[in-house]
């Protein structure tokens, strides 16, 4: 591991590349966090109880038989 963090502290201007990541993180990061608190709670109740509702368990019940 030594051999490369070395290399990349020789490397010139390789501290853009770890900004841009952060930065790509945190855009990515920010934007699912609004779009989440945007949902309307009546879809993001019909989502979790999607979850919970097993509607193909008669069609795994008959493949296997």
């Amino acid at each position: 591991m030594k051999i490369v963090s070395n290399m990349l502290e020789n490397i010139e201007g390789i501290q853009i590349y770890y900004i841009i990541g952060l930065l790509i993180f945190f855009t990515l990061f920010v934007v699912m966090f609004v779009r989440t608190m945007k949902k309307p709670n009546n879809e993001m109740t019909e989502i979790k109880n999607s979850i919970l509702i097993d509607t193909d368990s008669d069609e795994l019940s008959t493949s296997e038989i």
